[in-house]
């Protein structure tokens, strides 16, 4: 029955996913691992990768080239790895506190990321979904090593499970501090180092000079990136981003698990508790302060960081959130039971609603796509994002006047980032892309169309006019508009 229940959640989980996949249009960043995983062949794969196609790591990317090559090239296949290496994590969570507490506390863990912003990364064609997992799936291979420290095989599985998270995302690197801590504090208290757990950290350690030609390729971005202009006032935002897509149900549920486990303890004998170990409580409070290392590491080696990087911090979360959960089912069975199928049926609810909201979702909307169609001008974006996505979807007709006039030197003066820039061109190595200078096209165009989105850093809607062109509102849907664009104006001062 357990498993059943177990099984049915996690196929619920994927289902959602698949129908997501579907609905959903591809976005900009997931179009560079849709062409980058789409080369002919897995060392195609590798060769654009270290040719600065992309920035990531190679794993997630041949992931999802045999994902396609075995089920085709839909947008389903192409995301359908995110939903079953998310489902693993949720497992290895489950792995992971079931070995020291009760199915319903193991249970409670399982089932609360999915009330998280990670839920997102189900059917979300990056790397985010294995940061997400790799976590998770260390800590449960490092749990399964201490038992039979000298097992080849275990070992064999730590040092492959601490390298899925690097070879995914770069920030998969903060799963070594987790277990790290796990093993110093259980090294500490065994008053003896267990050396096949040490030497398997450190082999997976060497195998990440792997890494290296790939992680050459982003030097271009140090200092350009958008998301290089972090401070440490944002921690607090990191951790209510992740909880803010459940409202205040995992807040609740945690604080309700405390305080039946503080009032269990108290009454409960000391020999029914949860025997979990320290070293384990350790490794998965570590994960939860994923944050405050990411911020670190930005700020010593990559320059970069944003909320997602720091997705490690949700199985920490709900580890320490089982583990509560145990506490609190000493005395209150039914309690615990209620926060875990309330957090359950919550998560549930809250991904089949999100999936719902996909549904009838335009890619290029319908009024936009119109105005492109009447016209025979030069078409002119803004937004990179905008002039990838519409590219891929619009019919070769149209798209066959797509261009994106920006440069890295005008996008840094005038955005002050410019990693689009440079991405752009990089993937231009492997697809056609329409890409001039600001300069050159200004000098090659004086009348054409402009695709503008509101929500994105303005640059060309901005710059052109200081350069004495005209903009004219032609058409308008939601945040994107496509203004005419003509010389005749006079030149403006911002």
């Amino acid at each position: 029955m357990q498993q059943a229940l177990l099984a049915g959640a996690a196929l619920a989980i994927v289902a959602m996913s698949v129908l997501s996949a579907g609905w959903r249009p591809l976005w900009y960043d997931e179009l560079f691992t849709l062409y980058v995983a789409s080369e002919p062949s897995l060392g195609a794969v590798l060769s654009a990768l270290t040719a600065g196609v992309d920035t990531n790591p190679p794993l997630d990317y041949l992931l999802r080239h045999v994902s396609m090559a075995a089920l085709g090239s839909s947008a389903e296949a192409f995301r359908l790895p995110s939903a079953v290496v998310f489902v693993a994590g949720l497992f290895a969570v489950y792995g992971y506190v079931r070995r020291r507490t009760s199915f319903v506390a193991a249970a409670a863990a399982f089932v609360l990321p999915i009330s998280t912003a990670a839920a997102v990364y189900t059917h979300e064609g990056r790397a985010y979904a294995l940061l997400f997992a790799s976590a998770p799936i260390a800590l449960w291979a490092w749990q399964r090593a201490c038992e039979r420290p000298r097992d080849l095989p275990r070992l064999a599985v730590l040092v492959l499970a601490l390298c899925m998270g690097p070879f995914s995302h770069y920030l998969g690197v903060l799963n070594f501090p987790a277990v790290a801590a796990g093993e110093a504090w259980r090294s500490w208290r065994r008053r003896q180092a267990d050396a096949p757990i040490l030497g398997a950290i450190c082999v997976a350690l060497v195998l990440l000079v792997g890494l290296l030609p790939f992680a050459r390729t982003t030097a271009a971005f140090r200092g350009g990136f958008w998301a290089s202009a972090f401070h440490a006032s944002d921690l607090p935002l990191y951790y209510v981003w992740v909880l803010e897509a459940g409202k205040l149900v995992i807040p609740a549920v945690m604080l309700a698990a405390g305080v039946l486990a503080v009032w269990a303890r108290r009454r409960a004998p000391r020999t029914l508790w949860p025997q979990v170990p320290g070293h384990e409580l350790v490794a998965a409070l570590v994960l939860v302060m994923t944050p405050v290392l990411a911020f670190g590491l930005a700020k010593l080696a990559t320059g970069a960081l944003t909320a997602k990087y720091t997705l490690a911090l949700v199985p920490g979360l709900a580890i320490v959130t089982g583990y509560l959960v145990a506490c609190a089912e000493l005395t209150s069975r039914r309690a615990a039971a209620a926060l875990a199928i309330g957090l359950g049926g919550f998560g549930l609810y809250h991904n089949a609603e999100a999936t719902l909201a996909y549904r009838g979702l335009e890619a290029v909307p319908g009024p936009v796509l119109s105005a492109l169609r009447d016209s025979s001008l030069p078409v002119a974006f803004d937004s990179p994002h905008k002039f990838l996505e519409f590219e891929h979807y619009v019919p070769a007709a149209v798209a066959g006047r797509f261009v994106y006039p920006m440069d890295a030197e005008t996008a840094l003066r005038v955005r002050h980032f410019n990693n689009d820039e440079i991405a752009l061109r990089n993937l231009a190595r492997i697809r056609p892309l329409n890409i001039l200078d600001y300069q050159d096209f200004k000098a090659r165009n004086r009348e054409f169309l402009l695709v503008y989105d509101a929500t994105f850093w303005p640059g060309l809607e901005r710059e052109l006019p200081r350069d004495g062109f005209c903009l004219v509102t032609r058409a308008r849907s939601g945040t994107i508009y496509v203004l005419d664009v003509f010389t005749g104006c006079w030149p403006t001062a911002d």
